[in-house]
Order: structure tokens, then sequence, then C-alpha cells
């Protein structure tokens, strides 16, 4: 199975894919990491990212996506197009649907990163919510009160890898 970490800057991508990486032992990329310096300028700039920007980068994902049969990929895939571009063979996303106001202060208090809080509207404006039709996402409403811990748990259990290693 190829899974795809989806939402906006600080859904918490990064945090549970580390986790779920742990517990199953699959590669965990970081959509970040392939993004070019230009790309990387602009959105530390507060300036979101045009299609024409993400189509390369997109493509990057897909060919790690199918270079391995396993793997945890954070990436934000806020379009359904974006999406339609990672749904390679055996692929899942699960969504990271979190509250503005609780992204907000995930931003405000990371340190570090090139997306900052002024990016959040621009993400939240592109984010096309996965919807019925994309039976292939796990939607997972995250609140201040869930662990890491919690949500691998639930995200195993939800996929049936709860015994995964």
């Amino acid at each position: 199975m190829r899974l795809i970490l989806m939402g906006v800057s600080g859904s918490g991508k990064t945090t549970l894919g580390e986790a779920l990486a742990a517990r199953t032992g699959w590669p965990f990329l970081d959509g970040d990491d392939f993004h070019t310096p230009e790309a990387k300028a602009k959105m530390a700039a507060g300036l979101g990212l045009s299609d024409e920007d993400r189509q390369p980068w997109l493509e990057r994902l897909r060919a790690e996506l199918l270079a391995r049969p396993e793997v945890i990929l954070a990436c934000s895939s806020l379009r359904h197009s974006y999406r339609d571009v990672l749904r390679v063979p055996d692929a899942r996303f699960v969504f990271l649907n979190v509250a503005q106001s609780l992204l907000l202060e995930r931003l405000q208090e990371r340190g570090g990163h090139y997306a900052h809080a002024d990016l959040l509207p621009s993400q939240l404006q592109t984010l096309e919510p996965p919807d019925r039709g994309e039976a292939d996402v796990l939607t997972l409403h995250v609140t201040a009160q869930d662990s890491s811990a919690d949500l691998t748990r639930l995200t195993l259990s939800a996929l049936g890898l709860a015994d995964a290693r």
C-alpha cells in the first residue's frame, strides 16, 4: 500500500507520517523535500504556488510512489487534480481535516519551516476537500486533543494495517 497523507500546512502530515513509518517499517517521504528552491522561496514569501508550479513537483512525487510498493508520503494534495496525478496502484489517501484556528496556532508555533502562517489563507482557498466520489480517501477530523499515537492507531486500524509490523 502507498499512503498519501494530505492536508494544508500545519495539519500534521509529517508528524503522522513519521509515526506511521515507525509502526509499519515503511519509508517516509516528505513532499516538502521535493519542492524546488524557487518554489520554497515563493512559499517563504507567503505566496501560494500555482498549478504550473506544482505540476513538476507532483510528477516527481508520482515517480517516487511508483518506485516503492510500500511507502508513506506527506503531500498537501489540495486539489482533486493533484490527487489524480498521485493515484497510482494501491494508493490510499488520509485527509487530515483540521479547524482553521488550530492550523493557525500550529503554524504560529512552528519554526524553521518555509511555510509560515501567512500561507494558510492561500492553502485553504486552494483546498478541494475530498468528496464521496473519492473512495480511496480516509478523512480524519483532527482536534487539539488528538495525539500522534491516537491518530496513528486510528489510521492503521481504519486501513486494516493494525498489525503491519
